[in-house]
C-alpha cells in the first residue's frame, strides 16, 4: 500500500470550512476543556482508524448526530460522476453559517442493502477552493460509471431534502455509516501534536478547528487542517461524524 493511499486513509472528513472570499472569519472562542479533550481523542482515535472509540463519541441521537441543516434553502446540485464505488456532486447555495462557503462537494459510496445497489452519502465537503490532495472523482471513466449518474443525482436530492425537513430518520438511511466499517491501523501514520481553536457559529454545537502534526514513514513530517463539529448530549461532548474535516 502507498503511502498517498494510507494518507488518503487518514484524510477523510465533511471540508475544511475556507471562508468563501469577502466573509470574514469567524471569530474564535474559549474552548471548554471538556470538549477539548474529547475532540483531542477523536483525531487520536482517528488516525489509528480506531473506529471502536470513534463510535463511542458520536451522538446517540439522530438530531445530534446531523444537526440543523447547514443549507439556507435547496442548493443546486450539479455534476454528479461516479468511478466505481465512489461517486461525488457538486452544490452550489447559500448556507445558514457565515463560516462555511456556498459551495462544495457530496462524496458518496455505492453500498449493497438487500441484495441492490444503492448510493449513500459519506462526506459534505464545503470548499473555496478544492484541495489539489482531495481524491473525488473529477468524472466517469467509464460508461458503467456514466449509468450511475442519475441514481447518485436521486440520492443526494433525497439527502438535502430530508436534512432540509429535519427528517434525520430518511438522513440516517440515507448516511453512509463510514465510522461502523472495521479499519486497519495505518503503519506509516503518526498523529504526533495537534493545535485547536474553538469558532464562533450560527449552527447548534461548536466548531473546533484544528492543525494537526502528523509524521508519515516515521520521518516525513505533513501539517493538516480541518474542524470538528461537536455537541453536548446531557454532560457530554461528542462529536458529528459526518461534520468532520481533515484536509492534507
Amino acid at each position: 500500500m502507498s503511502v498517498k493511499h494510507l494518507l488518503v486513509i487518514v484524510a477523510l472528513g465533511l471540508a475544511l470550512t475556507n471562508p468563501k472570499p469577502g466573509r470574514p472569519e469567524p471569530s474564535s472562542i474559549t474552548l471548554p476543556p471538556e470538549a477539548e479533550q474529547v475532540a483531542r481523542s477523536f483525531l487520536e482515535a482517528f488516525s489509528r482508524n480506531d473506529r471502536e472509540t470513534i463510535s463511542s463519541m458520536i451522538p446517540t441521537s439522530l438530531a445530534n448526530l446531523y444537526g440543523p441543516c447547514a443549507f439556507d434553502g435547496a442548493p443546486q446540485l450539479t455534476n454528479p460522476r461516479a468511478d466505481t464505488r465512489t461517486g461525488a456532486i457538486d452544490f452550489q447555495g447559500a448556507s445558514v453559517d457565515r463560516g462555511l462557503p456556498n459551495r462544495g462537494t457530496m462524496v458518496m459510496r455505492l453500498v449493497e442493502e438487500d441484495g441492490l445497489r444503492a448510493w449513500r452519502v459519506r462526506q459534505i465537503y464545503w470548499y473555496t477552493e478544492l484541495p489539489p490532495d482531495a481524491e473525488i472523482p473529477d468524472h466517469s471513466p467509464t460508461p458503467a460509471d456514466r449509468e450511475q449518474e442519475p441514481a447518485l443525482q436521486q440520492a443526494a436530492t433525497q439527502f438535502v431534502q430530508a436534512w432540509l425537513s429535519a427528517d434525520y430518520q430518511t438522513m440516517d438511511r440515507l448516511t453512509f455509516h463510514w465510522w461502523e466499517v472495521p479499519r486497519r491501523p495505518p503503519r506509516w501514520v503518526r498523529m504526533r501534536s495537534v493545535n485547536l481553536e474553538a469558532r464562533a457559529h450560527s449552527l447548534d454545537g461548536l466548531r473546533v478547528d484544528f492543525v494537526a502534526s502528523l509524521r508519515v514513514a516515521g520521518i516525513i513530517p505533513k501539517t493538516v487542517r480541518g474542524n470538528l463539529w461537536l455537541v453536548q448530549e446531557g454532560n457530554q461532548w461528542r462529536v458529528r461524524p459526518v461534520s468532520f474535516t481533515l484536509w492534507f
